[in-house]
């Protein structure tokens, strides 16, 4: 069993409880649709350049690039259908649900919970080019539940990645600025 004993089959990690939490998804996002705190602007610029939140078990490099490549697409797509009040903000699209999910199946068989939603976004997301045989067209309110806490903890995570690389951005430009501002300082000593 080695590094697998104790984790259970039907439990991804970072989620507590696989099921619903009973707390409604996000605030009263208003006429415009856009939940406070949420920057419209910062989330578009996210859906292109946030990293991709993956279950690490040394399978990341083996996603399909055509996937990686049709993300920022289907983040944009999300922006939009949220500034219209039709998604939530916090909660991460079904393609990064489904990449999350990837590396996740190939490290070690899913509970059939998370079968069943794995096969769910695979409908979802793939459309037409999923197997007929294993398409799961809905979920239970359970798996509903399971999916949208997977979903939110994808979108914290991915917040949270975006706000430490800009910290890490400011601090290398302060460092820059450190080392440019004694040159100039030694030449004005020189005149």
């Amino acid at each position: 069993m080695g590094k697998r004993a104790g984790r259970g089959m039907s439990s991804l990690p970072g989620l507590s409880s696989p099921g619903p939490t009973g707390k409604k998804s996000g605030v009263d996002p208003g006429p415009t649709g856009i939940k406070s705190g949420v920057d419209p602007m910062e989330e578009m610029v996210g859906a292109i350049c946030d990293s991709l939140i993956v279950y690490p078990s040394g399978w990341e490099d083996t996603i399909p690039e055509r996937w990686k490549n049709e993300l920022p697409m289907h983040r944009l797509i999300h922006v939009s259908l949220c500034n219209h009040g039709k998604a939530e903000w916090d909660e991460a699209t079904d393609l990064e649900a489904m990449l999350y999910m990837y590396p996740a199946s190939l490290d070690f068989p899913l509970g059939e919970q998370w079968s069943r939603i794995y096969l769910h976004l695979g409908t979802k997301v793939m459309g037409d080019k999923f197997p007929e045989d294993i398409r799961v067209e809905t979920l239970s309110a359970y798996d509903e539940g399971a999916l949208r806490d997977l979903k939110r903890w994808i979108q914290k995570k991915k917040v949270e990645a975006r706000k430490a690389r800009r910290r890490q951005e400011k601090a290398q430009d302060k460092g820059r600025k450190a080392e440019l501002e004694p040159a100039k300082y030694e030449m004005m000593r020189l005149l």
